[in-house]
């Protein structure tokens, strides 16, 4: 029997699958679990210029929003989600009910970055991928989910995403207790993660 909830946290760079790998894992963990997007705890920057505006370092998010819900939902109390547009950089006026389950992925490019969050987790996984193909694939995500340009991309990866990833957010894959080729695909990358929390399940 599953002594505990089980709460996998995935970090790693943009476009490194965080987001389909989450919903992978938690579709196979006994019980459910809630997908818990950190990109939905941005703070509020509707109006800040685009030269200024920076979403790629950690005071971007509402870290102690993040913890809040994650205590709350752990002790099975449902949240009220903020929900992030990204056209206006701005948090939408209603908020998303997210029930208790079982267990809980995090996942955001700041997954392990906080250890008071990292404390939460029975096992902490960076995706790692280099840049080029991670900007690729953003390139073909932002397209597709934000209508936004190849230059767009390209400019605002090369300006914030890339210094910013390599600053913050590489120096956390050592608080990893998996460090996994995000080069893998998903399905791949999800059993390589259950084998992990076998003695769990």
């Amino acid at each position: 029997m599953q002594p505990g909830p089980i709460v996998v946290g995935i970090a790693g760079p943009s476009g490194s699958g965080k987001t389909t790998l989450a919903r992978l894992v938690a579709g196979q963990l006994p019980g459910g679990a809630v997908v818990f997007p950190l990109d939905a705890y941005y703070i509020d920057q509707r109006g800040v210029p685009d030269d200024v505006l920076n979403v790629d370092e950690p005071a971007a998010f509402d870290q102690p929003l993040i913890l809040d819900h994650l205590k709350q939902l752990l002790s099975g109390v449902a949240v009220q989600q903020p929900i992030y547009d990204y056209a206006t950089h701005s948090r939408a006026p209603v908020r998303r009910t997210v029930p208790p389950l079982p267990n809980i992925v995090v996942e955001g490019i700041f997954a392990l970055y906080w250890p008071d969050v990292r404390s939460l987790f029975t096992t902490s996984v960076f995706l790692s991928l280099d840049h080029e193909v991670c900007l690729e694939r953003r390139i073909e995500r932002d397209f597709r989910e934000r209508t936004r340009s190849r230059m767009t991309v390209v400019y605002h990866y090369e300006r914030s995403v890339r210094p910013m990833y390599d600053l913050h957010i590489h120096p956390t894959r050592a608080h990893a207790t998996l460090v996994l080729d995000a080069r893998a695909s998903s399905e791949q990358l999800a059993a390589r993660i259950m084998r992990s929390l076998a003695t769990r399940i």
